[in-house]
């Protein structure tokens, strides 16, 4: 099986595995997009839940997949609302990250160091109703090879399930802003953090989702805010939910297989 993890993209990020949790350091701005993406998160899981939900215990008792979690950024939140969250990455370093700070969290969370392909190896006889939500949030754009990695997605989510994604648009916009402005004039992105190449627009990845079975049907922009502290300190503010997808979007949707 050809895998899906970038070796290169995986050692960029290892390198700052340090960093996860200093929010003015090279994550900043996964940081401060984290109420935006948990937002948009629960707006669709309330489709796949009962209706007696509370805005404190949202994904209570639902199964979680965040893969490429990183430092745990996104776990965290997910798990304070009551989900059961594994978090996968193929670097140890960050996964090392996302355990110790958990720990300090006091927060239960399965963090491994694996791919999506190892973990459907690890998980065989019980592919079919395994996740209720998977998350791939910024993850798509670093994936080496994108039709492996949504098969996976597939075969790891039940039938009837959410699939959450967040990246960067393939537009003028998302190659200027979200490539260029982040990484080289204000630099709250690590410059070489994103290949061009593997950028992807929404409607290319509502169809490539859609051969697996993934009807991607709920999207959302998010956008940043700036204050003039923001600006003079080269830096993004708090983003928000927004109808604008030309930068950075996210798509989600029911898992039909």
């Amino acid at each position: 099986m050809t895998n899906t993890i970038d070796k290169q993209e995986i050692e960029q990020f290892s390198s700052l595995s340090n960093e996860w949790w200093d929010k003015s350091g090279s994550f900043s701005a996964l940081h401060k997009m984290s109420n935006a993406r948990i937002e948009f998160i629960i707006r669709n899981s309330k489709r796949i839940i009962s209706k007696n939900y509370s805005d404190v215990n949202t994904l209570n008792g639902l199964k979680c997949l965040d893969i490429g979690c990183g430092g745990g950024i996104l776990s965290e939140p997910m798990s304070r609302l009551g989900a059961l969250v594994t978090g996968i990455d193929a670097s140890e370093m960050a996964i090392q990250s996302a355990i110790d700070h958990s720990k300090k969290s006091r927060l239960d969370i399965d963090f491994k160091c694996m791919s999506t392909g190892d973990l459907i190896k690890s998980n065989k006889s019980s592919l079919n109703d395994q996740f209720d939500i998977i998350i791939a949030s910024e993850v798509i754009e670093h994936v080496n090879n994108r039709a492996l990695f949504l098969s996976d997605i597939a075969k790891l989510c039940k039938p009837g399930g959410l699939v959450v994604f967040t990246t960067i648009n393939k537009s003028v916009l998302g190659v200027l802003l979200g490539k260029f402005f982040a990484e080289e004039f204000i630099k709250v992105v690590p410059k070489g953090t994103h290949d061009l190449k593997k950028f992807i627009s929404p409607n290319q990845l509502i169809k490539e989702a859609e051969n697996y079975k993934i009807i991607l049907d709920d999207i959302t922009g998010f956008i940043p805010t700036f204050s003039i502290k923001n600006i003079l300190n080269k830096e993004f503010g708090e983003f928000k939910l927004s109808s604008n997808i030309e930068v950075n979007y996210g798509l989600a949707g029911i898992n039909l297989k």
